[in-house]
């Protein structure tokens, strides 16, 4: 976790407001997914990507700029000469996408249908039918960049669009101070890298993130409101998010995914942009279950010091006094338990712990002063 941290920190430094794109980075790393960057020339996308995929020492890295015209040839490897004596059609695969562990590919989107079958066949086997041979290709993670999306129906690319479990968009350094930043930004001479042996160390760790049967129905249930709104989430992309909420939360040190990590979803739940305000309103109300809990629980905390200051009778008082403090603790109980859910606890669960406490502490000394009053 230090030499990722170590990372990131050397990557922000260099590739301004784009912390985000380096975590998404990483997230495709460690759950074996693929990325995919959407946004205009210029914003640091070829050097992000090409920055990234160089760290990782060991490992093979191939990256090529595709138009209309690219050839399987360029991107795959040649016609083996050698098998062509034999009556064999193979291609030399040495340097290229079947040879790579990271491959990235600019303009993504322009590639032929020759070139994007074969890739997409990488993308979802993981091999390449070389001749009669089928090649097991080493390939952790493809990211592509293109500066639009394809067409939303009758594009044969859509398929291929699909492959690309995470999306990001990102568009111009707009802040003020990073612009000032990279006008005189200095090259900070820092490289760390990490190699395949602590890679693969990394993606076991990830794999051991305890994912809770809250989490999983929190879940189940933004994956069904999202449909319900439109977004066609797809099976597939339900069933690796637990991979992804899993890489979110060790990345950020936690040994068990939190509600908070729901957010990450955001880069998987959506086909065209608009989608992802859609997502926010929808996580929005499923986040709000646990903090409308807590404001309700709250709310009958007071209702409870109300009550018990509208007592005249001191004996009435006493008895119901000692029923009220039981309650409160249930109260107190049931928001350490939304607090212990929620991970890292909002402003309202906050406010209500502080206020259930707050009460229940009034109701105790008043209840201690009435006994000693009778003794």
């Amino acid at each position: 976790m230090h030499k990722i941290a170590q990372i990131r920190d050397e990557l922000s430094q260099t590739v301004l407001e784009r912390a985000g794109l380096i975590d998404g980075l990483f997230m495709g790393m460690l759950t074996g997914q693929h990325v995919l960057f959407i946004g205009p020339p210029g914003t640091a996308k070829s050097m992000l990507v090409n920055e990234f995929g160089g760290r990782l020492d060991g490992g093979r890295h191939f990256s090529y700029l595709m138009t209309k015209f690219t050839k399987p040839d360029e991107i795959i490897g040649s016609v083996s000469l050698k098998g062509l004596e034999n009556d064999e059609y193979k291609r030399v695969l040495t340097g290229k996408i079947a040879d790579s562990h990271f491959v990235f590919l600019d303009e993504i989107f322009n590639s032929n249908s020759s070139c994007a079958n074969t890739i997409l066949t990488i993308l979802n086997e993981r091999r390449y039918h070389n001749g009669t041979d089928v090649v097991e290709v080493p390939l952790i993670m493809m990211v592509g960049a293109t500066n639009q999306l394809p067409s939303e129906t009758g594009d044969e690319l859509q398929a291929f669009y699909d492959r690309f479990l995470f999306r990001f968009e990102l568009d111009y350094i707009r802040d003020i101070e990073n612009l000032r930043r990279l006008f005189t930004l200095p090259d900070t001479g820092k490289f760390t890298r990490y190699t395949l042996g602590e890679l693969r160390q990394w993606q076991s760790e990830v794999r051991e993130v305890e994912v809770s049967e809250d989490i999983v129905n929190k879940v189940i249930s933004l994956v069904i409101k999202l449909r319900e709104a439109g977004v066609a989430v797809s099976d597939r992309r339900f069933r690796e998010s637990r991979k992804v909420l899993q890489a979110h939360a060790w990345l950020y040190g936690r040994s068990g995914v939190e509600l908070d990590d729901l957010g990450v979803l955001g880069d998987i739940f959506w086909i065209q942009p608009e989608d992802k305000k859609v997502f926010r309103e929808v996580l929005f109300t499923v986040k709000m279950t646990v903090e409308s809990q807590a404001a309700e629980l709250l709310t009958e905390a007071r209702q409870i010091r109300d009550r018990f200051r509208s007592l005249d009778d001191r004996a009435r008082r006493q008895i119901l006094g000692g029923e009220m403090n039981t309650r409160l603790a249930e109260i107190t109980d049931r928001l350490r338990e939304l607090t212990e859910l929620a991970g890292i606890p909002g402003s309202v669960l906050r406010d209500a712990a502080a206020g259930v406490e707050e009460i229940h502490a009034e109701i105790i000394r008043e209840c201690l002063d009435m006994d000693a009053e009778m003794v």
